[in-house]
C-alpha cells in the first residue's frame, strides 16, 4: 500500500498527460521556424498557452512559458526590479514567502532595494491591511503567494490588489505555485500584474511553468537569447512540456470544482491528527489540501521515515528546504512565532481533489501506528 501525501512537492503526471505524450512527441519542430512542421509546433504552443490561460480565467494579457515556477517567479521579481527601478526602490512582500521569491528579494536588496517583510498572525493568517499598510508611494512592487506551500494559508490576493489602487505606481506579483487547481483563480475578478505558476504541482512533466503578465505591463526579460515568449524567456520552447501543462492545468481545475467534500477529508484529518497529540498549524483562511502538523518531542525527518515504513508519504514542511531540517526550523513557521523545537517537529500532509476519505482513514491508520512507536522510541509522553 502506498499513500502519496506531498502533492505540494509535487504530482505524478496525470494519466491522461502519459497516454498523450507520444503523440506529442511527434511535434518535434522549432516554433519559431517557418516550414510547416514549425508551425504545426508554433499552433500546438499557442493551444497549450491557451487552456493555462483558460485554467486562471484570464482572457488579456501574455503568457509566458518557462522552466518552471521558480524562474516565473524571478523574472516577475527581476523583471519589474529593473523595469521599473525610476519609480522608486521599495519592495513589499511577506515572512512567509517560497525561496523562489524569498532570494530573489534578498538579492534586490543586496543591489540597494529595501525591502518590508509583512509577518503572519499566530495562526499563519496574513491580512490585506497588514501588506497595504506597508505601501508607499515608492513602493514599485508588492509580491505575494496565493497559497503558502507549508501550512496552506491563502493569502487575500483579491483584496490586496483592489487596495493598491490607491497606488498606481506598485506592480502586484503573486506567487500561485500552490493555488492552481485546489483554490478558485480567477484574475479577471482580481488586480493582478504578474501570476505564476508551475506544471508539475498539477500533473504535467516537470521543466515547464509559466508567467501570465498583464497587458499594462512592460518587462525586462531575465533570460536573453533569440527573443522567444513575447522577448521575456529566450530559447527555443519547451512544446511538450507546454502541452502536457496546458492539459493538466484544465483537467485539475476540473478536478478541484468536482470535490464536493474537500473541507470535511481536511477536517476529518486535522482532528485525527489532534486526537494522536499533534499540534496543528491551522490558519483560518486555508487550501483544503495542505496541512501542517508538529508532534512535540520530536523531529520532523523521524516522522517522515517513520511514516515511510509503512507506505505514507508526508514532508517535513517544505520539500524545496527539507534537507535543512534538524538544522534550522521553517522560516514560515518561526514567523508565526512557533518555537523552534516544535517548528522541526512538523510535517506537512497534502493530497489533491482526487483523494478520497477512505485515503484519510488509511493514511490516519498508519499515523495512529507508527506515532506510537515514535513516541515509545523517543520515550514521548
Amino acid at each position: 500500500m502506498e499513500l502519496y501525501f506531498d502533492y505540494a512537492a509535487t504530482a505524478p503526471v496525470r494519466q491522461e498527460i502519459r497516454e498523450r505524450v507520444t503523440e506529442w512527441l511527434d511535434i518535434f519542430g522549432n516554433p519559431s521556424s517557418l516550414h510547416r512542421l514549425g508551425m504545426r509546433a508554433e499552433r500546438a504552443l499557442q493551444r497549450a498557452r491557451a487552456q493555462v490561460m483558460q485554467s486562471l480565467c484570464a482572457r488579456q494579457g501574455r503568457l509566458v512559458f518557462t522552466g518552471g515556477g521558480t524562474e516565473a517567479n524571478n523574472l516577475a521579481i527581476y523583471g519589474v526590479a529593473r523595469a521599473y527601478a525610476n519609480r522608486g526602490r521599495h519592495i513589499v512582500t511577506t515572512a512567509i514567502e517560497h525561496p523562489a521569491v524569498r532570494q530573489a528579494v534578498h538579492e534586490l536588496e543586496h543591489q540597494g532595494f529595501e525591502v518590508t517583510y509583512v509577518r503572519p498572525d499566530a495562526r499563519g493568517d496574513v491580512s490585506a491591511e497588514d501588506v497595504l499598510r506597508h505601501v508607499r508611494d515608492d513602493t514599485v512592487l508588492v509580491s505575494v503567494m496565493h497559497v503558502n506551500n507549508e501550512t496552506g494559508a491563502v493569502l487575500p490576493v483579491e483584496a490586496i490588489g483592489d487596495g493598491l489602487r490607491r497606488y498606481p505606481k506598485a506592480v502586484f506579483h503573486v506567487d500561485g505555485t500552490q493555488a492552481l487547481g485546489k483554490i478558485p483563480v480567477s484574475l479577471e475578478r482580481t488586480r493582478v500584474h504578474l501570476y505564476a505558476c508551475s506544471g508539475h504541482k498539477v500533473g504535467a512533466l516537470k521543466g515547464v511553468g509559466a508567467l501570465f503578465v498583464h497587458p499594462s505591463l512592460h518587462l525586462l526579460p531575465h533570460v536573453v537569447g533569440g527573443g522567444q515568449e513575447f522577448g521575456l524567456r529566450s530559447g527555443t520552447e519547451n512544446v511538450l512540456g507546454a502541452l502536457s501543462f496546458g492539459e493538466a492545468a484544465l483537467r485539475a481545475v476540473c478536478d478541484m470544482e468536482a470535490d464536493a467534500d474537500a473541507e470535511q477529508k481536511r477536517e476529518r484529518l486535522a482532528r485525527g491528527l489532534e486526537e494522536l497529540g499533534y499540534v496543528l498549524v491551522d490558519p483560518v483562511h486555508h487550501s483544503p489540501y495542505i496541512l501542517c502538523a508538529a508532534l512535540p518531542g520530536a523531529r520532523g525527518e523521524i516522522l517522515v521515515h517513520a511514516f515511510e515504513e509503512k507506505g505514507l508519504y508526508v514532508s517535513a514542511g517544505s520539500a524545496c528546504s527539507s534537507g535543512k531540517h534538524g538544522r534550522e526550523p521553517s522560516h514560515v513557521l518561526t514567523s508565526m512565532s512557533i518555537p523552534p523545537d516544535l517548528a522541526l517537529a512538523a510535517v506537512r500532509f497534502s493530497w489533491h481533489p482526487g483523494t478520497r476519505m477512505s485515503d484519510i482513514e488509511q493514511a490516519l491508520e498508519v499515523v495512529r501506528d507508527r506515532t506510537a512507536w515514535v513516541k515509545q522510541a523517543l520515550r514521548i509522553r
